[in-house]
């Protein structure tokens, strides 16, 4: 089967989540990493997750 040609957003974000966290668990931690900027950070909560997503998308947003 021949690949399509597909295109992706530029604000591309990669979460690792530590291994033993599941998505049913309320305490999860890992990493993120925002793939264009090459801003990253740990996170213990989910909220810091959120939160720097939503830095790092305003802050592209403001130089557009």
């Amino acid at each position: 089967m021949p690949e399509e040609d597909v295109s992706l957003p530029t604000d591309l974000f990669v979460i690792q989540l530590q291994a033993g966290c599941g998505a049913s668990e309320v305490d999860r931690r890992g990493r993120v990493e925002h793939l264009a900027s090459g801003q990253a950070m740990r996170f213990s909560e989910e909220g810091e997750l959120w939160a720097f997503v939503d830095r790092v998308l305003a802050t592209a947003r403001e130089r557009d």
